[in-house]
């Protein structure tokens, strides 16, 4: 919408006033704080600077849904935000009073009908509350479910909202660097589009019917089964399952629950859902994580989800062996395949910089390293090379700092590189991977190969005018050398990472293609 078509929205220009009255003092210490950071060259962590980012949390709150959610997505944006921000914002709960009963059930009934006819109990007082919705128990069919319900209007309230965002961040142009402003712009029209699935409770069913597949057999986890037939876009009801939450560490142990093997599985599963499967879940609050009896697992609200594709996970595996190995040179590779790196930044000044921020993990053995410490050297590189996130990876990101904070309460000796260490040696995803990587190898050696055998009719004419019967012999050696050259780095590959049959497969193959050519010529 154009500042043209004017302002459809009853109530927004005083909606508007109240946003630039929280926000303006914000911003200007947001402003500051980030010039200033980045003019230091050696900047240490700062109580005060701290401080403005626990300002703004605040002010977000009071804002509303919309900023609550707003601001979840920027803790993950370390290109925007200073670590001192990330720091409060990663605590923005989505947390917020119900809604009074009476506003919530026309909306029911409109979805559902009269709630005496379809339930045969219905508690009025909602057990959570959110942003963007609520939650109810009922009984139904005999059976205790859980009703999720939109808030009243809330569609309306997002879109005068981001009305008003849009409208601020136009105001600021201009006023901030370009680069800060692009970033800005898309995070919102991002966001936009993102909340919006966030309302629809028919995508979020299939998000959970999606997973549950995918986890189906490799996960002690337990997903509600959603009603079909009470389900619509704006209300979804599901089987109710009662649980711990998952950060109630004396009720847990009361039940004699390891909470140091419930910390690993826990973050386990989540990186195989990253690392194996299409789809993630991307908002593992404590709120959305409950544990039974027996120490199973219960998730719930899959509004929130992300995508990995092949070249985003391979790249994402090349930086978790970086980090691992502390290899600066790989770090950069697979930021730059994963688009969060410019092509045009300064590799040498960006190596250094991954260097001095590791530097304090030298001599550490990889086990004691925690994912804070890891992604705090991403943190600071981040910002001071800023880029655009790829919308997967800033779910990825804000999913892992959720994760970890709860594994820590969990188990303050938790460490995040063991469970890395599972999943890539274990697991079979190296193995995976360097397969992919083996197939696009001997692609690409296949059209070398390829381009360099269209030289040599010309070698062939060449050695011809130069040697007359000797080119026979010379350009079957060009051909050769050309053939055992690729054959050659093929084969030191698959040594290096396959097991010794497959070798000695690829090599007889070789063998026999070579002494096919010797014989053709």
């Amino acid at each position: 919408m154009t500042e043209n078509e004017g302002n459809p929205y009853r109530g927004v220009l005083r909606q508007e006033i109240h946003v630039i009255r929280r926000l303006y003092p914000v911003f200007r210490r947001y402003v500051k704080d980030r010039n200033r950071i980045k003019k230091e060259k050696d900047h240490q962590f700062d109580p005060k600077i701290e401080y403005n980012g626990k300002r703004a949390v605040e002010a977000f709150i009071d804002l509303g849904p919309t900023f609550i959610k707003l601001g979840q997505v920027l803790s993950a944006r370390p290109d925007l935000l200073p670590n001192e921000y990330i720091a409060s914002f990663q605590r923005l709960q989505d947390d917020v009073p119900p809604e009074d009963f009476k506003l919530v059930k026309p909306l029911l009934e409109k979805n559902l009908g009269k709630l005496e006819d379809v339930f045969e109990e219905f508690d009025p007082v909602a057990i959570s509350g959110a942003s963007l919705g609520q939650v109810y128990l009922a009984r139904t069919r005999g059976k205790r479910v859980a009703v999720k319900v939109n808030r009243p209007n809330v569609s309306e309230r997002i879109r005068k909202d981001l009305y008003v965002i849009r409208r601020l961040l136009r105001f600021a142009r201009g006023r901030i660097d370009n680069f800060l402003y692009i970033s800005l712009e898309n995070v919102i029209e991002d966001f936009s589009s993102r909340i919006y699935d966030e309302l629809d409770y028919l995508k979020e069913k299939s998000n959970m019917d999606k997973i549950r597949k995918n986890i189906s057999g490799r996960e002690k986890v337990i997903i509600p089964r959603v009603i079909e037939d009470l389900t619509t876009k704006e209300v979804l009801v599901m089987e109710y399952i009662d649980g711990i939450k998952i950060t109630d560490r004396n009720r847990l142990m009361e039940k004699n629950i390891d909470l140091q093997k419930l910390a690993f599985h826990l973050d386990l599963m989540f990186i195989r859902m990253i690392l194996k499967d299409d789809l993630f879940h991307g908002d593992p609050h404590p709120g959305n994580i409950s544990v039974t009896e027996d120490g199973t697992i219960i998730l719930y609200d899959f509004g929130m989800v992300g995508r990995l594709d092949g070249k985003t996970r391979d790249s994402l595996i090349t930086l978790y062996v970086g980090l691992l190995s502390s290899d600066a040179d790989l770090i950069i590779d697979a930021l730059l395949s994963l688009n969060a790196l410019s092509p045009a930044a300064n590799r040498g000044i960006i190596r250094r910089s991954i260097e001095v921020s590791m530097a304090g993990l030298r001599g550490i053995n990889p086990d004691e390293r925690e994912v804070r410490e890891i992604f705090a050297i991403a943190n600071d590189v981040i910002f001071e090379f800023p880029f655009r996130l790829p919308r997967a990876l800033v779910l990825y990101m804000r999913m892992s700092s959720l994760l970890e904070g709860i594994c820590m309460h969990l188990d303050p000796d938790f460490r995040f590189i063991r469970v890395l260490r599972q999943i890539l040696y274990n697991e079979g995803v190296l193995n995976t991977f360097y397969s992919s990587q083996l197939k696009k190898f001997i692609s690409q050696s296949i059209i070398s190969v390829e381009k360099g055998l269209e030289l040599l009719p010309l070698m062939k004419r060449k050695l011809e005018e130069e040697n007359g019967d000797a080119r026979t012999k010379s350009s079957r050696f060009v051909e050769i050398s050309i053939f055992l050259g690729f054959s050659l780095v093929a084969l030191a590959f698959m040594y290096r990472y396959y097991e010794l049959p497959s070798l000695i497969l690829m090599a007889a193959a070789g063998v026999g293609f070579l002494i096919a050519l010797i014989r053709r010529k």
